[in-house]
């Protein structure tokens, strides 16, 4: 299986799709370069500036998420998540019966940025808690803002 790459500048920095020709197996907030663009990375990145743009709620690319059989049960849970809505890494909790750090761990282990949306989990005292993609928490924030959840979470 050979390995494509799509680089592209967004409102809110780069975004880097990687994947095959038929779906993506990582979204990041990085620069990267390009290598051999497919079909399915060129979806990925018009349904990305869609939903960047509040054109587009949900993904319909394909993906492929390789992770320990709890990182899937976790990001299983987090893509219920609707657009525009919040949970907390507790809620998380209680729904797959894994420790509330652990979630935020394995947060911090996506691989699939948007598509496993973590921006949407915060801590139960409203704080925003960590993101892993570039930018931390100011990105996240931005994400949330793009969603209309107008609360400036930033303190």
């Amino acid at each position: 299986m050979s390995t494509s790459q799509l680089c592209f500048k967004t409102k809110i920095g780069y975004i880097s799709v990687k994947g095959s020709k038929d779906y993506i197996t990582d979204i990041n907030f990085k620069k990267t370069k390009e290598k051999n663009p497919t079909a399915q990375l060129l979806k990925a990145k018009t349904q990305i500036k869609q939903f960047l743009n509040k054109k587009r709620k949900r993904f319909s690319f394909k993906i492929n998420i390789t992770g320990s059989k709890i990182q899937i049960i976790v990001w299983n849970e987090i893509r219920k998540i609707r657009y525009g809505k919040t949970t907390t890494y507790n809620l998380i909790s209680k729904r797959t019966k894994i420790h509330p750090r652990i979630v935020g761990k394995i947060c911090s282990k996506n691989k699939l940025l948007l598509y496993i949306p973590c921006h949407r989990i915060i801590k139960s005292n409203g704080s925003l808690g960590g993101y892993s993609g570039s930018g931390g928490v100011v990105t996240k924030n931005k994400l949330l803002i793009i969603e209309n959840l107008n609360n400036n979470y930033l303190i």
